[in-house]
This record gives structure tokens, C-alpha cells and sequence, in this order.
């Protein structure tokens, strides 16, 4: 009885262990989406800013673009000339 008890507790002990894990692994991924949509938000006001609102297709294009993207757009805006360069 005692070696059951003793096994009982350890799968106890390792399934909240994995439930801590995933729980901090929850939390970074809604960080990263957190500053991904801001960095987001912070292009699209450089951009309509600089140039006034978007077209859909060019927002659409923005909502899905990667960190790397928004980084190349937020260092291009400054420089670009009109919407079109920007997103070319």
C-alpha cells in the first residue's frame, strides 16, 4: 500500500509540475501576441499619420504581418514617399 501511495504522489508531483510548465509557456506566448500587437498598433498610427487611412487590402496585409515585418515597416515609413513604396 505504501509503494502505491508513494507513486500516487510522485504523478501528483509531475502533473503539477507540467501544469506549472504550460501555465508559464501560456503566459509568454500571451506576452509575445501582447507586444506583437502592439508594435501592431504603434505602425498602423506611423502609418496612417504619414500618409492618412489604408485601404483594406493593406490593413489586412498589416494584421498578419510577423515582427520582422512591423520592424521593416516601422524603420520604412519614415523614409517612404507613399503607401505604395512602403508596402512594395
Amino acid at each position: 500500500m505504501h509503494d502505491l501511495q508513494e507513486a500516487y504522489e510522485m504523478i501528483t508531483n509531475r502533473f503539477e509540475e507540467w501544469k506549472e510548465r504550460q501555465r508559464l509557456v501560456g503566459v509568454e506566448q500571451g506576452v509575445e501576441l501582447g507586444r506583437l500587437d502592439g508594435e501592431r498598433t504603434l505602425v498602423l498610427r506611423q502609418i496612417q499619420h504619414r500618409f492618412g487611412d489604408l485601404p483594406v487590402e493593406l490593413r489586412l496585409r498589416l494584421q498578419s504581418a510577423s515582427q520582422a515585418e512591423l520592424e521593416n515597416l516601422a524603420d520604412r515609413v519614415l523614409d517612404a514617399t507613399s503607401v505604395d513604396d512602403l508596402f512594395q
